[in-house]
C-alpha cells in the first residue's frame, strides 16, 4: 500500500464509524486525516503529516461541533415526538438487555425500551412514554375489554 494511501484509508474507517454512530465527533477526524493526505502529497515527513492530522482534527472538533449540535438541536425541537403515539413491537424488547424495536404509526422504526424492564414480545401493541434521544420507552397498552 503507498503510505500517501494510509490517510485515505483513515478517513474511510473513520467515516464508517461516524456513520454508524452518528456522534459528530469521527467526521472531524475524517477532515484531518484528508488533510494529512494532501501534506503527504506535498513532501511532508510523516511526523508533519499526523501534526497536520492532530491539529486539523481537533480544530474543526472544537470549532464546529459546537456549531452544528446547535443547529441540530434547534432542528430537532421543532421536529414532532411520538410520545404519547402507540407502536408495534417489531423485535422483541428486552428489558436487561435495553434491546427491541418499535414501529410508530409514520412507519419510522425506532430502538425501544420498556417502561418498567420487563420483556415485550414482538407484535404487541404498546403506548410511548419517553424519548430518550433515539431510542424509545414504551409500555404495552391495556388490552381492549370486549
Amino acid at each position: 500500500m503507498d503510505p500517501n494511501n494510509l490517510w485515505l484509508g483513515v478517513a474511510l474507517i473513520m467515516g464508517v464509524i461516524e456513520a454508524g454512530t452518528i456522534s459528530i465527533i469521527t467526521v472531524w477526524f475524517v477532515i484531518g486525516a484528508l488533510a494529512a493526505y494532501v501534506a503527504s502529497w506535498f513532501g511532508a515527513d510523516r511526523i508533519v503529516q499526523a501534526v497536520v492530522f492532530v491539529v486539523v482534527s481537533v480544530a474543526c472538533l472544537l470549532a464546529f461541533r459546537p456549531l452544528v449540535l446547535k443547529r441540530l438541536a434547534s432542528k430537532k425541537a421543532s421536529d414532532p415526538t411520538p410520545v404519547g403515539q402507540s407502536g408495534i413491537v417489531t423485535e422483541a424488547i428486552d428489558g436487561a438487555s435495553h434491546t427491541g424495536r418499535v414501529e410508530t404509526p409514520d412507519h419510522m422504526s425506532w430502538s425501544a425500551d420498556s417502561h418498567d424492564g420487563s420483556t415485550i414480545p414482538v407484535g404487541t401493541k404498546v403506548r410511548i412514554t419517553e424519548q430518550r434521544s433515539v431510542k424509545l420507552v414504551v409500555q404495552p397498552c391495556e388490552p381492549d375489554a370486549s
